[in-house]
Order: C-alpha cells, then structure tokens, then sequence
C-alpha cells in the first residue's frame, strides 16, 4: 500500500508510483504544504518551464481536506491558455484537450476534491485501475519537503519526443499531461523500473 499527497496533475515521478502500486491511500489529514505538487503542476512552454499554481484561500495551517480553491480569479482559463500555448501542436492534444475543459469547468469548494477528479481521470487515461482510498486520520507517512516529487533530479520515464525538443533537450519529470499530450496512452511503456 502507497501512501500519498493529494497532486494538482502530478509529476511523471508520482504516476511511476502510481503504476507501481495500484493501491493507494491519499493522506486528506496532512497539513497542507504551500509551493508543492499538492497544488502545483509544471509543464513545458516554448520558454521553457512553466509552473501552473491553484490559487488556495488561506486559512491559516490547515489540512488538506480543508484546503479551499481561490476562485476569485479566473485561473482555471488562464491554465487551459497555457496548457493551449504549449501543447496545441503535441500528437494527442485534440484527444485530451475536451476532458481538460471539463475537469476545468468543475468548480469544486475543496482543492482535494478537484485533486482527486484529476487522478480518477489520470487513471481512466493511462488504464491504471487504481484502488483509491483516503486515510481517516494523519498517517505521518509523506515527506513535508514541498519539492518532493518534483524537480529535473527524479528521471522516471526514458526520454520522450516532446513538443518543443527541436529547441530543448529532453526536460524529464513534468506534469503528466506533458507526457499524455506527447505520448497518449503509450506513456505507460516509457515508465523506467523503480
């Protein structure tokens, strides 16, 4: 059993998890960690690396499952125009682009009710059938390092063609929508072992 933080599109290192064990307990009672996957994506833009941030209402220290959305701002437009920006060209882009419109267009209170609307659809996308189940209490079992599960030091997939390489070298460990835009559903054979 696998034990994780809620994640806004997570990393390709947190899907290698996922894949790696197919039941999963996400710690709702952990406090919530500002500037981390929990509500933080990053993909790739034609000026390199683009992080997404989730405006949250701050509430003082507060746990996961109390986190609520910011929705003051329309930030769920501006991300689809980034994701828009730098994906439009990617293979599979016209196949996922209409189920991000609609995760975009649900407006839930709680930042881990949207977090977990993202991984049942990471789920149905990638064929993981994953077993979801939520901890009752603080389990301690996840690392307060807000980098954690995200950065260039983590290599969990073998390099991919991705929209921009004519420009870049391969950037590893983005979002897993970098990878579903580029690669679709054969994402899952460019997962190195753990």
């Amino acid at each position: 059993m696998l034990v994780l933080p809620s994640a806004y599109f997570p990393s390709l290192a947190y899907v290698r998890a996922l894949l790696n064990q197919k039941n999963i307990i996400l710690d709702y009672h952990e406090f919530f960690i500002k500037q981390s996957i929990r509500s933080r994506c990053e993909i790739l833009s034609a000026n390199g690396i683009l992080q997404l941030n989730i405006p949250i209402l701050h509430n003082g220290k507060q746990t996961v499952s109390k986190v609520e959305i910011d929705y003051s701002k329309n930030w769920q437009a501006e991300h689809l125009r980034a994701l828009e920006s730098a994906y439009a060209n990617a293979p599979h882009f016209e196949y996922y682009y209409y189920d991000l419109q609609q995760l975009f267009l649900f407006k839930p209170q709680y930042l881990a009710t949207f977090n977990e609307a993202i991984l049942k659809w990471i789920d149905a996308a990638l064929g993981l059938a994953l077993q979801i189940n939520w901890s009752e209490a603080y389990t301690g079992l996840i690392t307060t390092d807000k980098k954690a599960w995200l950065g260039r030091a983590l290599q969990p997939t073998r390099p991919y063609t991705q929209v921009f390489n004519e420009h870049t070298d391969f950037v590893p460990n983005l979002s897993v929508i970098d990878g579903l835009m580029n690669e679709g559903p054969l994402l899952r054979r460019h997962f190195l072992p753990s």
